[in-house]
Protein backbone atom coordinates (compact mmCIF):
# COMPACT_ATOMS: atom_id res chain seq x y z
CA UNK A 1 0.00 0.00 0.00
CA UNK A 2 1.47 3.35 -1.26
CA UNK A 3 0.67 6.38 0.79
CA UNK A 4 2.23 9.89 -0.35
CA UNK A 5 0.90 12.72 -2.86
CA UNK A 6 -2.72 12.29 -4.63
CA UNK A 7 -2.24 13.92 -7.80
CA UNK A 8 -4.78 15.09 -9.68
CA UNK A 9 -4.38 16.91 -13.17
CA UNK A 10 -6.62 19.70 -14.86
CA UNK A 11 -5.56 20.78 -18.32
CA UNK A 12 -2.11 22.76 -17.51
CA UNK A 13 -2.58 22.79 -13.33
CA UNK A 14 -0.75 19.92 -11.57
CA UNK A 15 -3.02 19.81 -7.77
CA UNK A 16 -1.38 17.76 -5.00
CA UNK A 17 -4.65 17.37 -2.77
CA UNK A 18 -2.24 15.75 0.20
CA UNK A 19 -0.90 18.76 0.76
CA UNK A 20 -3.87 21.37 -0.24
CA UNK A 21 -5.75 19.02 2.25
CA UNK A 22 -2.60 19.93 4.87
CA UNK A 23 -2.84 23.34 3.63
CA UNK A 24 -6.64 23.78 4.36
CA UNK A 25 -6.18 22.16 8.05
CA UNK A 26 -3.48 25.25 8.79
CA UNK A 27 -5.85 27.16 7.21
CA UNK A 28 -8.24 26.13 9.93
CA UNK A 29 -5.72 26.16 12.86
CA UNK A 30 -5.02 30.33 11.66
CA UNK A 31 -8.87 31.00 11.64
CA UNK A 32 -8.83 29.79 15.10
CA UNK A 33 -5.94 31.64 16.24
CA UNK A 34 -7.24 34.67 14.87
CA UNK A 35 -10.58 34.65 16.08
CA UNK A 36 -8.94 33.97 19.82
CA UNK A 37 -7.38 37.37 18.84
CA UNK A 38 -4.17 35.98 19.10
CA UNK A 39 -1.27 36.96 16.53
CA UNK A 40 0.19 33.68 14.19
CA UNK A 41 2.13 33.20 11.20
CA UNK A 42 0.07 30.20 10.17
CA UNK A 43 -2.13 32.04 7.51
CA UNK A 44 1.35 32.78 5.64
CA UNK A 45 2.10 29.13 6.14
CA UNK A 46 -0.49 27.76 4.29
CA UNK A 47 0.01 30.02 1.59
CA UNK A 48 3.08 28.44 1.33
CA UNK A 49 1.54 25.21 1.18
CA UNK A 50 -1.17 26.12 -1.21
CA UNK A 51 1.92 27.41 -3.35
CA UNK A 52 3.74 24.40 -3.54
CA UNK A 53 0.16 22.11 -3.60
CA UNK A 54 -0.33 23.86 -6.80
CA UNK A 55 3.79 24.50 -8.12
CA UNK A 56 5.45 21.34 -8.07
CA UNK A 57 3.24 18.64 -10.64
CA UNK A 58 2.10 22.31 -12.75
CA UNK A 59 5.42 22.18 -13.69
CA UNK A 60 6.78 19.08 -13.51
CA UNK A 61 3.95 17.26 -15.16
CA UNK A 62 2.45 19.39 -17.61
CA UNK A 63 4.35 22.77 -18.60
CA UNK A 64 8.13 21.60 -18.15
CA UNK A 65 6.96 18.80 -20.24
CA UNK A 66 7.16 21.06 -23.01
CA UNK A 67 10.64 21.46 -22.97
CA UNK A 68 11.93 18.98 -21.01
CA UNK A 69 9.81 16.06 -22.15
CA UNK A 70 9.86 12.48 -20.30
CA UNK A 71 10.00 9.18 -21.16
CA UNK A 72 7.27 6.75 -19.92
CA UNK A 73 7.84 4.56 -17.81
CA UNK A 74 10.44 7.04 -16.29
CA UNK A 75 14.48 6.04 -16.10
CA UNK A 76 16.12 7.34 -13.45
CA UNK A 77 20.13 7.81 -14.37
CA UNK A 78 19.00 7.43 -17.87
CA UNK A 79 16.34 10.05 -19.21
CA UNK A 80 18.57 13.16 -18.34
CA UNK A 81 15.31 15.32 -19.30
CA UNK A 82 13.91 14.12 -16.01
CA UNK A 83 16.98 15.12 -13.77
CA UNK A 84 16.60 18.26 -15.59
CA UNK A 85 12.95 18.78 -15.13
CA UNK A 86 12.86 17.21 -11.56
CA UNK A 87 15.36 19.62 -10.59
CA UNK A 88 13.77 22.68 -12.23
CA UNK A 89 10.40 22.21 -10.80
CA UNK A 90 12.21 22.12 -7.55
CA UNK A 91 14.06 25.09 -7.91
CA UNK A 92 10.31 27.03 -9.19
CA UNK A 93 8.12 25.33 -6.80
CA UNK A 94 10.44 25.12 -3.29
CA UNK A 95 12.74 27.81 -3.58
CA UNK A 96 12.14 30.93 -6.26
CA UNK A 97 8.06 31.39 -6.23
CA UNK A 98 7.97 30.75 -2.64
CA UNK A 99 10.78 32.89 -1.59
CA UNK A 100 9.32 35.84 -3.69
CA UNK A 101 5.88 35.04 -2.11
CA UNK A 102 7.76 35.90 1.52
CA UNK A 103 9.39 38.98 -0.48
CA UNK A 104 6.05 40.46 -1.60
CA UNK A 105 4.22 39.59 1.93
CA UNK A 106 7.12 41.46 3.19
CA UNK A 107 7.74 38.65 5.35
CA UNK A 108 11.47 38.02 6.42
CA UNK A 109 13.80 36.37 4.05
CA UNK A 110 17.43 36.63 5.51
CA UNK A 111 19.85 33.85 5.37
CA UNK A 112 19.15 33.37 9.39
CA UNK A 113 15.41 33.47 8.97
CA UNK A 114 15.68 30.56 6.38
CA UNK A 115 18.61 28.20 8.26
CA UNK A 116 21.34 29.05 6.08
CA UNK A 117 24.03 30.76 8.64
CA UNK A 118 25.69 28.33 10.80
CA UNK A 119 26.26 30.61 14.02
CA UNK A 120 28.03 28.04 16.08
CA UNK A 121 29.97 25.63 13.64
CA UNK A 122 31.69 23.11 16.72
CA UNK A 123 27.79 22.79 17.26
CA UNK A 124 26.46 22.53 14.00
CA UNK A 125 29.44 20.04 13.52
CA UNK A 126 28.48 17.55 16.03
CA UNK A 127 24.92 17.50 15.73
CA UNK A 128 25.35 16.78 11.92
CA UNK A 129 27.75 13.49 12.37
CA UNK A 130 24.81 12.73 14.96
CA UNK A 131 22.26 12.83 12.85
CA UNK A 132 24.22 11.57 9.78
CA UNK A 133 24.95 8.51 11.84
CA UNK A 134 21.20 7.95 12.96
CA UNK A 135 19.88 8.40 9.62
CA UNK A 136 22.19 6.05 7.86
CA UNK A 137 21.68 3.39 10.49
CA UNK A 138 17.81 3.43 9.91
CA UNK A 139 18.07 3.59 6.55
CA UNK A 140 19.71 0.74 6.34
CA UNK A 141 17.96 -1.10 8.63
CA UNK A 142 14.66 -0.25 6.75
CA UNK A 143 16.35 -0.61 3.12
CA UNK A 144 17.57 -4.27 4.51
CA UNK A 145 13.80 -5.67 5.12
CA UNK A 146 12.00 -3.45 2.44
CA UNK A 147 14.50 -2.32 0.30
CA UNK A 148 13.37 -2.44 -3.69
CA UNK A 149 15.23 -1.57 -6.75
CA UNK A 150 14.22 1.57 -8.87
CA UNK A 151 17.38 1.40 -10.95
CA UNK A 152 17.49 -1.13 -13.60
CA UNK A 153 20.34 0.49 -15.97
CA UNK A 154 21.97 3.50 -15.84
CA UNK A 155 24.27 5.43 -18.13
CA UNK A 156 27.33 7.70 -17.08
CA UNK A 157 26.05 11.30 -17.96
CA UNK A 158 23.17 10.54 -16.41
CA UNK A 159 24.42 9.44 -12.89
CA UNK A 160 26.60 12.47 -12.85
CA UNK A 161 24.06 14.75 -13.93
CA UNK A 162 21.42 12.67 -11.36
CA UNK A 163 23.78 13.23 -8.22
CA UNK A 164 24.64 16.98 -8.92
CA UNK A 165 20.98 17.67 -9.62
CA UNK A 166 18.99 15.07 -7.39
CA UNK A 167 21.06 14.49 -4.67
CA UNK A 168 22.42 17.83 -4.10
CA UNK A 169 20.92 20.34 -5.61
CA UNK A 170 17.22 19.45 -4.97
CA UNK A 171 17.83 18.09 -1.41
CA UNK A 172 19.34 21.33 -0.96
CA UNK A 173 16.17 23.01 -2.17
CA UNK A 174 13.56 20.83 -0.72
CA UNK A 175 15.44 21.06 2.63
CA UNK A 176 15.20 24.43 2.52
CA UNK A 177 11.91 24.57 1.88
CA UNK A 178 10.27 22.13 4.18
CA UNK A 179 12.10 22.38 6.86
CA UNK A 180 14.07 26.00 6.63
CA UNK A 181 11.00 27.94 5.19
CA UNK A 182 8.39 25.99 7.06
CA UNK A 183 10.08 25.52 10.14
CA UNK A 184 12.76 27.27 10.82
CA UNK A 185 12.21 30.19 10.09
CA UNK A 186 8.40 30.42 12.08
CA UNK A 187 10.13 28.82 15.30
CA UNK A 188 10.63 32.02 17.37
CA UNK A 189 6.88 32.26 16.46
CA UNK A 190 5.10 29.67 16.61
CA UNK A 191 4.69 26.08 18.28
CA UNK A 192 7.87 24.55 17.77
CA UNK A 193 6.11 21.13 17.78
CA UNK A 194 3.06 22.26 15.40
CA UNK A 195 5.81 23.52 13.17
CA UNK A 196 7.60 20.60 13.17
CA UNK A 197 4.53 18.20 12.46
CA UNK A 198 3.48 20.75 9.63
CA UNK A 199 6.91 20.30 7.91
CA UNK A 200 7.04 16.56 8.32
CA UNK A 201 3.76 15.98 7.15
CA UNK A 202 4.30 18.88 4.09
CA UNK A 203 7.37 16.68 3.31
CA UNK A 204 5.81 13.07 3.26
CA UNK A 205 3.14 14.81 0.94
CA UNK A 206 5.56 14.47 -1.96
CA UNK A 207 6.96 10.96 -1.11
CA UNK A 208 5.25 8.17 -2.36
CA UNK A 209 6.11 4.99 -0.18
CA UNK A 210 4.88 1.79 1.37
CA UNK A 211 4.30 2.13 5.47
CA UNK A 212 7.48 0.76 6.68
CA UNK A 213 9.33 3.38 4.34
CA UNK A 214 6.49 6.45 5.98
CA UNK A 215 7.71 5.32 9.48
CA UNK A 216 10.97 5.55 8.85
CA UNK A 217 10.89 8.75 6.80
CA UNK A 218 8.80 10.27 9.59
CA UNK A 219 11.55 9.30 12.31
CA UNK A 220 14.29 10.39 9.95
CA UNK A 221 12.34 13.76 9.76
CA UNK A 222 12.36 13.80 13.59
CA UNK A 223 15.87 13.75 13.62
CA UNK A 224 16.06 16.27 10.65
CA UNK A 225 13.93 18.77 13.02
CA UNK A 226 15.92 17.99 15.99
CA UNK A 227 19.26 18.76 14.56
CA UNK A 228 17.56 21.78 12.81
CA UNK A 229 16.17 23.04 16.47
CA UNK A 230 19.42 22.59 18.15
CA UNK A 231 21.87 24.49 15.13
CA UNK A 232 19.04 26.88 13.57
CA UNK A 233 20.50 25.98 10.43
CA UNK A 234 19.42 23.29 7.29
CA UNK A 235 23.04 21.72 6.87
CA UNK A 236 23.08 19.17 9.25
CA UNK A 237 19.81 18.06 7.45
CA UNK A 238 20.97 18.44 4.14
CA UNK A 239 23.85 16.22 4.71
CA UNK A 240 21.54 13.63 6.30
CA UNK A 241 19.46 13.42 3.24
CA UNK A 242 22.73 13.36 0.80
CA UNK A 243 24.22 10.75 2.91
CA UNK A 244 21.54 8.28 2.67
CA UNK A 245 20.47 8.98 -1.25
CA UNK A 246 24.60 8.60 -2.02
CA UNK A 247 24.19 5.12 0.16
CA UNK A 248 21.05 4.16 -2.06
CA UNK A 249 22.76 4.82 -5.10
CA UNK A 250 25.58 2.59 -4.53
CA UNK A 251 23.16 -0.25 -3.57
CA UNK A 252 21.21 0.33 -6.52
CA UNK A 253 24.21 0.33 -9.27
Amino acid sequence: MQFGPYPFYFGPIGINLTIIILGLFVLALAIIQKMRARRTCLFEISSLLFLAGFLFLTFHGRLLLLILPISLPEEPLVDNNLTLNYMLSNALAFMILPILLLILLKSDVSLEALGLRAFNKKKTAIYTFLGVTFNVLIFLLINTFFGFKWISHYTPDGLVLWVFFVTFASVFIQTLFFFGILFNKYLTLENGVLLALISILAFQSFTAASLPWVLANILISCIKISVIWKTRNIYGAVLMSIATNLIDILIQI
